[in-house]
């Protein structure tokens, strides 16, 4: 086997993995909404806690490469780099939900909007 041909087989490879890492993120997504965890009444540091909490037993998941980032209702508006005032989550609000979590060496990002 050549040069090239080795280079090709290790980039196929690593775009394998980084493939599953984003299906296992999308998992770990569907599994907040399964388990109810987006719900009124929270405050979005506590949801951000509870996704922590099943991303660690469900999926392995013990460090984010980028802040978890939970927002809901007005807290939507703002961008990644701000920092607004903690808000509790209300029946009608829009939730969104952005993480990194890392599963091996493999870096996965992801977010979602619920309604």
């Amino acid at each position: 086997m050549g040069l090239r041909e080795e280079a090709y087989e290790a980039e196929a490879a690593r775009r394998a993995d980084l493939w599953r890492a984003q299906l296992r993120a999308e998992a770990l997504f569907d599994a907040i909404s399964r388990g109810g965890l987006i719900r009124p009444g929270l405050l979005e540091s506590e949801l951000s806690n509870e996704i922590q909490a099943l991303a660690e037993a469900d999926f392995g998941v013990e460090r984010h490469w980028h802040r978890r980032i939970v927002r809901a209702g007005a807290n939507t508006l703002t961008s990644f780099r701000d920092h607004p005032p903690e808000r509790r989550i209300e029946a009608d609000d829009i939730v969104y939900v952005d993480l990194g979590p890392v599963f091996g060496e493999w870096e996965a990002d992801y977010g979602r909007s619920y309604v």
